[in-house]
């Protein structure tokens, strides 16, 4: 489909802000009516578990709404404050992280008293409304309340402002938007699957390597991986690692490292109350810690008299930090900082002892709890549970792969090397799928507030 750039003489200034001359500009409230949704009784089994599909906040993502996590019973919509929601409607998140996202449901549903609905109430293609909210985030922050984790309200709602051309281009619009939004997703999907096989292709090789399953030699300058012949290997012992090299040795993590964490009531007692915006010692939180990766940003700090009072879970030496709960678990990174820091309530640290120093190096270490093997406990954890965590006898029962000292350390050369060259290629993926994402947010911008005509 073709289109034009409007010039400025075919605009007039609307109730909000510039309009072709042809379009009009209106509360919603005048053209939809505008309703939350309401929750069944949890306490009540007969209104779960049926066959109409109840959606939450978190469920409308900027696209079609898809993944449904429950269902009521027709007892649960009449006996309570929820509705039924016919297909071809449009959804708002209002409160919290997801508020301002835009869903569009091709289904008949209820939904949650965070999800706020817009059914035509006039003649109007509700696809085009979907479209235009999505570029509205700076309206609908005008009216959010209460913060990040705050909302708006169905009165909110009911007083944004919207582009209403005539049905004639609204069905124009939206069939230009859907032919070139879904030309947009192909490619991003693509570029999605790309970095997922890349992160597969780093976490396969880094196990094949920390397990010994391959041996890393170098020749003339140069890193190369020979395959171990079945007479160099042996059985671990563990199933999950499978076999290793003869000279390698497992053991449990808490009998050769200190593994503990701040517990809840000395945060409570002690550090709670002594947060502050400056100050002498940084607190590490779970967002510091990336896989590989510590995220050096100091928001945080607490004094140093309660610092030293905490001592056990202050971090100054070299030691291994791994995130024990929340949607980061298990994510490991190497803490070398020459300042002091502290630990928070979600990071656990883990230092290794005594004459076990000269055995195990730090960074092989991070390198094999990325591993497939080193994240078999974690991995078997998230799935048994809804809200994740790792206590420290589960991370102290982790067993780890020990090869000599000196291999480890030639694991770690290489490692680094191969893990910057795909992390390199994930990162310029990443970048061209932000930039398609702008592309696609300013096309759909430049359609529903009428600077592009579509011609055909």
């Amino acid at each position: 489909m073709r289109y034009r750039y409007r010039s400025d003489d075919e605009f007039k200034i609307g109730e909000h802000s510039k309009i072709p001359k042809s379009w009009i500009q209106s509360k919603s409230q005048y053209y939809f009516d505008v309703f939350a949704g309401g929750t069944p009784s949890t306490n009540e089994p007969s209104y779960w578990d049926g066959s109409i599909p109840w959606i939450n906040s978190g469920e409308v993502q900027n696209g079609l709404v898809k993944n449904i996590s429950r269902y009521i019973t027709d007892k649960g919509l009449k006996e309570s404050s929820t509705k039924l929601i016919p297909a071809d409607t449009v959804l708002l998140a209002m409160t919290g992280a997801t508020c301002g996202n835009v869903g569009y449901l091709t289904f008949g549903s209820t939904a949650n008293q965070s999800v706020m609905a817009f059914v035509p109430r006039k003649k109007f293609i509700s696809k085009f409304l979907y479209y235009y909210l999505m570029c509205q985030k700076q309206q609908i922050e005008y009216y959010k309340t209460g913060g990040a984790q705050g909302g708006i309200n169905v009165d909110n709602g009911k007083k944004l402002y919207i582009n209403i051309p005539q049905l004639k281009e609204q069905e124009k619009i939206v069939n230009f938007l859907d032919e070139k939004t879904s030309q947009f997703d192909l490619i991003i999907s693509k570029k999605e699957k790309l970095i997922e096989r890349l992160e597969e292709a780093k976490k396969s090789l880094i196990s094949e390597v920390v397990t010994g399953k391959v041996k890393v030699v170098k020749s003339d300058d140069r890193y190369e991986l020979v395959k171990r012949s079945s007479k160099e290997m042996k059985d671990s012992g563990v199933e999950w690692i499978g076999c290793i090299p003869i000279d390698f040795k497992t053991v449990r993590l808490g009998l050769v490292s200190f593994v503990t964490k701040l517990a809840g009531f000395e945060y409570t007692d002690h550090m709670a109350n002594k947060l502050s915006d400056i100050g002498e010692v940084p607190i590490v939180r779970a967002g510091n810690i990336k896989m590989n990766r510590f995220i050096d940003q100091e928001k945080e700090f607490i004094d140093m008299e309660t610092s030293k009072k905490l001592n056990r879970c202050a971090l100054y030496q070299k030691c291994v930090l791994m995130t024990f709960i929340g949607a980061g678990i298990g994510e490991v990174a190497l803490f070398d900082k020459n300042q002091r820091h502290h630990l928070a309530p979600n990071v656990a640290k883990i230092e290794i002892l005594g004459e076990n120093k000269k055995k195990i190096d730090e960074e092989y270490l991070v390198y094999y709890l990325m591993s497939s093997s080193g994240q078999e406990e974690v991995n078997k954890i998230k799935k048994a549970s809804a809200q994740p965590s790792l206590s420290m006898e589960t991370i102290r029962s982790m067993k780890i792969v020990i090869p000599e000292l000196s291999e480890q350390y030639e694991i770690n050369k290489y490692l680094s090397m191969k893990i910057k060259e795909i992390d390199g290629v994930t990162n310029k993926t990443k970048l061209q799928i932000e930039k398609l994402k702008e592309a696609k947010q300013s096309l759909i911008s430049e359609a529903v507030t009428g600077k592009i005509e579509i011609l055909d």
